[in-house]
Order: C-alpha cells, then sequence, then structure tokens
C-alpha cells in the first residue's frame, strides 16, 4: 500500500469527523441512569453482588460453601469405597473388556493385511487397482448405456 495515501487518507477522515457537531443526548436519558443506579443502591443485600454483602455474611457464605464442598468430597470418597460402587465398577470394566478385545482383534486384522501387502508385492497391489478401477469405469459406462436404452424416444 501507498503510505503517502494512506496518511492523506487518515488526515481526511479525522477532519470530516471533528467537522461533524456534537451530538446531544437525549434528554431523558440523565434522570433514567440515575434513578437506575438509586435502585441497585437501593437493593436488599441479598440481590446485590456478592463482594457488596455484608462482611459477616460473606464469611457465613463462605463457610456453609466450604462445608457443602467438604460433604460433597467425603461422599463421593464413600461412594468409591462402597459395594454397589464396587460392582458397578466391574460391570463398566466388563463392557471395556469387550471393547478391548474388538480393539486388539482389528490390530490383528490390520496387521494380518499388512503382511499380505508386503509377501505380495507393491506391482500386484496396484495392478488389483487398477483392475477395480477399470471395471467401475466399464459398469458405469454399461449403465449409461442401458438407461439410454431405456429412456429414448422413437
Amino acid at each position: 500500500m501507498n503510505v503517502k495515501h494512506d496518511n492523506e487518507l487518515g488526515a481526511r477522515i479525522d477532519r470530516e469527523l471533528k467537522s461533524l457537531p456534537l451530538l446531544a443526548a437525549p434528554p431523558t436519558l440523565a434522570p433514567r441512569v440515575m434513578a437506575l443506579v438509586a435502585s441497585r443502591a437501593l437493593a436488599p443485600w441479598y440481590r446485590r453482588a456478592w463482594q457488596t454483602w455484608p462482611v459477616a455474611l460473606q464469611a457465613a457464605s463462605l463457610v456453609v460453601l466450604l462445608a457443602m464442598f467438604g460433604g460433597l468430597c467425603f461422599a463421593g470418597w464413600q461412594l468409591s469405597h462402597a459395594a454397589s460402587a464396587t460392582l458397578a465398577a466391574q460391570k463398566v470394566g466388563g463392557a471395556f473388556s469387550v471393547v478391548s478385545a474388538v480393539w486388539r482383534t482389528l490390530g490383528v486384522l490390520g496387521d494380518s493385511a499388512a503382511q499380505v501387502i508386503r509377501h505380495l508385492g507393491s506391482g500386484f497391489i496396484w495392478a488389483l487397482v487398477a483392475l477395480g478401477l477399470i471395471g467401475y469405469t466399464l459398469l458405469l459406462g454399461l449403465g449409461s448405456c442401458c438407461y439410454r436404452l431405456a429412456y429414448t424416444r422413437r
């Protein structure tokens, strides 16, 4: 870009913006804003942000929240050592063992396919791919011929 042109354009835009008159706020804006600020200041403590609560209530709510968190952690620890949780973990582990067996089987099949490809050689594989593409093209052409024969007007 041309730096001189950019500077001239910036100066022209600046002049145009400075030549515009200042916009006046609507006359009802200031009273509405002041009323909103006053209503928020007069709101009860429980409707305001936690940081604006009285310090004693902040401390009490913090103690209650920490007690609830501690109880939740203790309940989770107890649940993890319960007999029903152990049974559920065994069932989930059984489901994952099935998935693991399927994954291992697919891995063995993939390794077998890789061994076959290495044994046959890349030339044979490329010949099979070419043969498949030729067959696909022939079937596509045959289908087009059949379609034309079926839908031609006589």
